[in-house]
């Protein structure tokens, strides 16, 4: 009877010693699943030998402005609110009405600011009323640009002397057949680093193993820097030269390469 015994629990030993390692095994990957996914993979997934090249490298493409955005409006201070008011919206009335003559569609003329303030004088330490200040902007896109001199002029003209020209940005409404461009000389570059590195180092260059974007890069919008060419209260009228120059977008990237074992 004592044999049974013993010989029973022998046979069911390992059996039971399998199922504690294995729930063993199931509460392990579920901690370090929970902890960090990464070191999962690193135990369980076999690593690359170490023997990479890693580079970086960048593209540029350049393209030709095709629209503008000009940020616009008009600044007048009167004695009174109700004056101040009035003569903003009449003067905003003929700006706005410049930029459709010229063919500027409604869709394209936001409002991007209205606002009324106080305007004190400071002397003797006292503060003195002077009166209200009113401004009125809006943003409006010129999609041709072979007429933005024009609509610069007339709207200067319209806003008369309460007219404020706050900036003129220069852009390309669709880069992505730049950035395919772009995105592609930086791999270009990339590759031709990293064969340079691996013929100086007496070995030979792999297939990519990781292709990361790094960054995506457009040059900054081009200021307007001639206002007082269209605001020139010379009795004379001389369009206001506009250069619109380049754009450019650039992209970088980071590529691993394995190195060929020999």
């Amino acid at each position: 009877m004592s044999t049974s015994q013993e010989g029973s629990c022998w046979n069911t030993y390992p059996f039971n010693f399998r199922n504690c390692m294995l729930l063993f095994l199931i509460l392990l990957v579920s901690t370090l699943t929970a902890c960090d996914r990464n070191l999962v993979s690193q135990v369980f997934t076999p690593s690359l030998s170490g023997r990479t090249i890693n580079v970086n490298g960048s593209g540029s493409v350049s393209g030709e402005p095709d629209i503008a955005t000009l940020n616009l409006g008009v600044s007048v201070e009167r004695d009174s609110v109700a004056d101040a008011r009035e003569e903003a919206a009449s003067a905003m009335t003929a700006l706005i009405d410049s930029l459709e003559a010229n063919g500027i569609a409604e869709k394209d003329i936001i409002t991007q600011n209205f606002s009324i303030y106080p305007q004190y004088d400071y002397s003797e330490g006292e503060r003195k009323l002077r009166g209200y200040r009113v401004n009125n902007t809006v943003q409006t896109k010129v999609r041709e640009l072979d007429t933005l001199s024009d609509v610069i002029d007339d709207a200067a003209e319209a806003g008369g002397d309460s007219i404020v020209l706050n900036s003129i940005q220069f852009m390309i409404e669709d880069t992505t057949p730049l950035q395919e461009q772009a995105r592609a000389l930086a791999v270009k570059n990339a590759e031709a680093k990293a064969l340079t590195i691996a013929e100086a180092s007496g070995v030979t260059l792999g297939k990519p193993v990781t292709i990361t974007e790094n960054s995506y890069y457009e040059s900054p919008p081009i200021p307007y820097a001639d206002a007082e060419s269209a605001f020139a209260d010379d009795g004379r009228r001389t369009s206001t030269p506009i250069v619109s120059g380049e754009l450019t977008v650039t992209i970088s990237v980071t590529v691993v390469y394995e190195i060929e074992s020999e």
